[in-house]
């Protein structure tokens, strides 16, 4: 991962994303294992492919529209995404001029302190 100008690492962990879904569509190549990275302005998760690391997703905090976190026992943590704002460099995804919203589920070490964080930096205004 690569920081902005201005950008800082706030968190970062091994996580699984466990459901990648935009009206309906399941979005499989970007679900599952992978390290997740919180900045001052954006989510990024990134994996190990062929010997590279490629950036499955990232999007600006601002793009949230909801977080939660979800569970008792194994708690996840819940994020609705604008999806024009989701970059992906998995080949074949272009969200760019896709309206509506995706649905993001990750199992991530203290969702709730994500879930804190985005809340905080993804207000409006």
């Amino acid at each position: 991962m690569i920081l902005k100008s201005g950008e800082e690492k706030r968190r970062e962990d091994k996580a699984m994303v466990e459901e990648f879904k935009w009206n309906e569509h399941s979005e499989e190549l970007l679900e599952g294992e992978g390290s997740l990275f919180l900045t001052t302005q954006r989510l990024i998760l990134e994996r190990i492919s062929e010997g590279k690391t490629v950036t499955i997703f990232e999007f600006p905090l601002k793009a949230v529209d909801q977080v939660s976190v979800k569970g008792f026992v194994s708690k996840v943590l819940l994020l609705k995404v604008a999806l024009n704002q989701i970059i992906s460099k998995v080949k074949e995804i272009d969200f760019s001029s896709k309206k509506g919203y995706a649905s993001l589920k990750i199992k991530v070490n203290n969702p709730k302190g994500y879930a804190d964080e985005i809340s905080f930096r993804s207000r409006k205004g």
